[in-house]
């Protein structure tokens, strides 16, 4: 039965039609849409029940007394889908973020005592505890900005206990968040400095912490940075060897700074996605475009840390590649929570259209963690995961830089948001 009722919608933006198959290619420009409709949602189940014109409303579905959520003529739409977070680590390197700005290279704040490792300093000191509040109020702000799925990865802790503890806490906000949050292990997120001198080791204690994960329940997906600064494609063979064995899900970072051929090898290792993709060339262009791994592409790591270069979306597209968008949220090189506002440096950098980004901020985001089927698009059968926008127009959530213009979040048919109000 319908117990929720989202009335007066202006302009529904479904994203319908694109579960089997993220859009790709000229249907990155398709926007299904309705005009002045209405969605009915079960509560108990957090499942839409009705989608359609609000004077067609099943009586028969209806509860006796329904609550009203009014979109007063404004956009509705599906919640945003972050397929690419940090949320867990400690510290601060806001220090770092003006020393780039000065001139000071990454190399050298590096050397410095900076970067990653200083994240992994403060990540290891911390308690379990710690790191959940800290995360857990990141988590908040991206709910507030409207993202109601969201991937986490770990990757700051480098060291088996500390890996551990941060997917604990990861698998804690997963219990807690009113929204759905995808688990992924980095442990190859760098080769941490007491194993600089004995890089394999730590590459097959990487591979062997897989088991842990995969019979534990533990994670949905695992990640590896491949990249000349952190591990080379024989070194994350291994690991992903040992995850084929366990029938266990493969992300990637890759290409992020020049073409190091990781794209396609993403590709033939049957990654879900493959992310960053700043350097990519041609080869990695046509055989994303040629495969199921969705190109997950980051621009507010470049415009935060001023390094590396924008991928081609453009190209992307036009060769046919599903494309999506996320925040990269991380402490070094992306602090950001606002999808509309990585939409806004895609539309200026990579030059997508807003069709495009929004098609990569939900079902496409979707996809690449393989969520597709039950988010990411507002259908009967799925999850009641909504946005209730202060616009009237799609067009506007790129165009209006930097405004959160999220007034009304659902989650699961959770009023978590209301009037710009959180209620969690």
């Amino acid at each position: 039965m319908i117990d929720l009722l989202i009335r007066s919608a202006g302009c529904l933006l479904s994203m319908a039609g694109a579960s089997d198959k993220p859009r790709r290619g000229a249907a990155m420009a398709e926007l299904p849409m309705l005009r002045d409709a209405a969605i009915g949602i079960n509560i108990r189940s957090g499942l839409i029940e009705y989608v359609g014109p609000d004077s067609g409303i099943p009586a028969k579905q209806l509860s006796g007394d329904p609550e009203i959520l009014d979109a007063e003529g404004r956009l509705v739409m599906p919640g945003f889908v972050d397929s690419h977070t940090h949320l867990v680590f400690a510290g601060n390197r806001a220090d770092e973020f003006y020393k780039r700005a000065s001139g000071i290279s990454y190399a050298e704040i590096a050397a410095q005592g900076g970067g990653i490792r200083k994240t992994m300093e403060s990540t290891r000191s911390a308690s379990r505890q710690e790191l959940f509040e800290l995360a857990w109020q990141r988590y908040l702000r991206l709910l507030d900005n409207g993202t109601t799925c969201v991937e986490c990865k770990s990757g700051y802790g480098l060291s088996v206990d500390s890996e551990r503890m941060a997917m604990q806490v990861i698998n804690d906000l997963a219990r807690k968040a009113p929204g759905v949050m995808q688990r992924t292990y980095m442990g190859a997120h760098l080769i941490p400095p007491e194993y600089a001198d004995d890089r394999m080791t730590y590459v097959q204690q990487v591979a062997a912490e897989l088991q842990h994960y995969a019979e534990g329940g533990l994670c949905d997906f695992y990640d590896i940075f491949v990249d000349p600064l952190a591990f080379s494609q024989v070194e994350a063979q291994q690991i992903v060897d040992r995850g084929r064995e366990l029938g266990m899900k493969l992300r990637l970072h890759a290409d992020e700074f020049g073409d190091d051929g990781t794209a396609a090898w993403a590709v033939a290792n049957a990654a879900v996605s493959a992310d960053h993709l700043g350097g990519i060339g041609p080869g990695g262009i046509s055989a994303l475009a040629a495969s199921d791994t969705v190109a997950t592409l980051l621009p507010g790591t470049m415009f935060f840390s001023g390094h590396g270069e924008y991928a081609p979306a453009r190209q992307m597209i036009d060769a046919g590649c599903a494309v999506a968008l996320a925040t990269d949220l991380n402490p070094g090189s992306s602090l950001m929570y606002s999808l509309p506002l990585v939409m806004t440096l895609a539309v200026l950098e990579m030059k997508m259209t807003a069709a495009e980004c929004l098609n990569a901020v939900t079902i496409n985001a979707a996809h690449a963690l393989g969520l597709a089927a039950s988010l990411g698009s507002i259908e009967i059968g799925k999850r009641a995961d909504i946005i209730i926008l202060d616009c009237g127009s799609p067009d506007e959530l790129a165009y209006q830089v930097g405004t959160n213009l999220v007034s009304d979040v659902i989650c699961g048919g959770e009023v978590i948001k209301r009037h710009g109000v959180m209620f969690i």
